[in-house]
């Protein structure tokens, strides 16, 4: 699956794709002419294209059928996840934009270890980004997820308050009052929000704070997962949850 704007379509009804779309089929997956591929644009229209040319600087097919996007979840999820040490953030947006988060919030905590300066940060940002990106189109979804730029955890939930008033916030932490998630009122027809904290975990103060802002409790089991796993499993059970894990598209049974 291919992510492309609307621009890609010529004025002969042919598809063009260049740059980073091209030289991976060209010189990644070695695509020959007579091959087809699938590109969803614009994250509305899903084209299956018949290749004609293949180059690392151009490649050009021409459609051979057009059908509605139907790659994405129908429910809104979005992960507030407190930024890990080393590479964890990375694995983080591969493998839940591959699951079908809307957004990926990195936020710096009380117990944040990782503190880049600014130029690391933008860094950091391009490269998971372009992460989500790319797993979100190995996934065959619609869209890749947005990600956001790293900032504080209550700057972060100010603009999803914002932006998606009537969120859900479902706040990951073993505790003896916290409920499980599989249990836990959920509506999937309204934006959830999975906070998930620090190696360290959560401060008592956060906490506070985040239960004033209406936020459920909620457990992932018995162990203690890590970070970078937290928000995978929290994803998969409000996907299944919302009844998104079921038969492949297309599939009637």
């Amino acid at each position: 699956m291919y992510f492309a704007k609307g621009g890609v379509l010529t004025p002969t009804g042919e598809v063009e794709l260049r740059e980073e779309h091209a030289w991976h089929l060209a010189r990644v997956l070695r695509a020959r002419p007579g091959e087809s591929i699938r590109v969803v644009v614009d994250g509305t229209q899903e084209l299956v294209v018949e290749l004609s040319l293949v180059s690392a600087d151009l490649v050009r097919g021409r459609v051979l059928a057009a059908e509605p996007a139907r790659g994405e979840p129908r429910c809104r999820l979005l992960l507030v996840q407190a930024v890990p040490k080393g590479l964890g953030m990375t694995e983080v947006c591969e493998r839940t934009s591959e699951l079908g988060v809307a957004s990926i919030w990195p936020v710096f905590t009380e117990r944040t270890v990782p503190r880049p300066g600014p130029e690391a940060r933008a860094g950091r940002h391009r490269r998971w980004s372009k992460v989500a990106s790319e797993a979100a189109q190995l996934a065959g979804r619609s869209r890749a997820p947005l990600v956001e730029e790293p900032e504080g955890l209550e700057a972060a939930l100010e603009r999803i308050r914002a932006q998606e008033p009537d969120t859900q916030l479902f706040v990951c932490h073993q505790e003896g009052t916290a409920i499980s998630l599989v249990s836990a009122p959920y509506d999937p027809a309204r934006p959830a929000a999975i906070l998930i904290g620090p190696e360290g975990g959560w401060s008592p103060g956060e906490l506070r704070r985040l239960s004033g802002r209406g936020a459920a409790a909620v457990s992932l089991g018995p162990r203690n997962l890590r970070t970078v796993v937290a928000g995978v499993v929290a994803v998969t059970l409000l996907l299944a949850r919302a009844g998104e894990l079921g038969p492949p598209l297309g599939d009637t049974a």
